[in-house]
C-alpha cells in the first residue's frame, strides 16, 4: 500500500534533520577584517607589467636611470658647477673688454667695462699662461666703495707669484675707479649689494669679451 504524500514528505524532514551535515552545505569563510584594515593588493593577472611603486621619501623620480626612481644610480639634481662660477658674477673683464670712460653709468652690465679703465692686467709669460680670479665690492648710492673690496676666487692652475700679482691689480682696479658715478636709479638699486666681476688674463676662447 502506497503512503500517501503529506507522510512521506513528513519522513524525509525528519531523517535529513538527524544528519544535519546533508541538510545544509556550510562553509568557513574567516572572521571579517578589523576596523581600518586595508583590502590586501591581488597578484596582477597574467602579463600584467608591475606597476610603479612610489619613491621613497625624498627621492626624486628620474626615469631611465637604473629603474624608474634610480635604485643603485643617483643623478644630482643640481649639477655642480665648475670652479670660479656662480650666479653671482654680473659681468666679465679681459684685456680685450672696451673700456668705459667717465660717463654715468645707468645699467648694472657697464660697471665691468667701467673698471677696465682702471684695470692694468699684469704680463703673462708665454701664450700657455694664464689667470683669472674673482673680486667683490659693494657701492654706496653715491657710487663710493662701501667696505674693502675682496677676491673671492682664483684660478689655481697659475702660479703663485701671478696669482698674486692678479689678485692684487683687481684690488687696485676698484680702489682706482671708486667713486663711479652712478644714475640716481642704478645707485639705488645697488646701494650695500655685494658686485662680483670675474676678471680674466686672457679672453676665455669660448667667451666673447665684453
Amino acid at each position: 500500500m502506497r503512503a500517501p504524500l503529506p507522510v512521506l514528505a513528513l519522513l524525509l524532514l525528519a531523517f535529513a534533520g538527524s544528519r544535519p551535515g546533508l541538510a545544509q552545505d556550510t562553509r568557513d569563510l574567516g572572521l571579517p577584517p578589523p576596523s581600518g584594515f586595508q583590502n590586501p593588493v591581488l597578484p596582477p593577472p597574467s602579463g600584467y607589467q608591475n606597476p610603479v611603486l612610489p619613491p621613497q621619501s625624498g627621492q626624486r623620480y628620474m626615469p631611465g636611470i637604473g629603474g624608474p626612481f634610480g635604485d643603485g644610480d643617483y643623478r644630482r639634481a643640481v649639477p655642480p658647477q665648475p670652479p670660479g662660477t656662480g650666479s653671482g658674477v654680473i659681468g666679465t673683464v679681459s684685456p680685450e673688454t672696451a673700456a668705459l670712460g667717465t660717463e654715468t653709468l645707468d645699467r648694472l652690465d657697464q660697471i665691468a667695462p667701467a673698471l677696465r679703465r682702471c684695470w692694468q692686467p699684469p704680463a703673462l709669460d708665454g701664450q700657455t699662461a694664464a689667470a683669472a680670479a674673482t673680486v667683490r665690492f659693494s657701492l654706496r648710492r653715491d657710487g663710493t666703495l662701501f667696505g674693502q673690496p675682496r677676491v673671492t676666487w682664483e684660478m689655481r692652475r697659475a702660479s703663485p707669484g701671478l696669482r698674486e700679482r692678479f689678485s692684487n691689480s683687481l684690488i687696485a682696479a676698484v680702489r682706482d675707479c671708486t667713486p663711479m658715478r652712478l644714475s640716481p636709479g642704478l645707485g639705488g638699486s645697488i646701494a650695500g649689494r655685494p658686485i662680483t666681476i670675474r676678471f680674466y688674463g686672457r679672453a676665455p676662447s669660448n667667451q666673447r669679451a665684453v
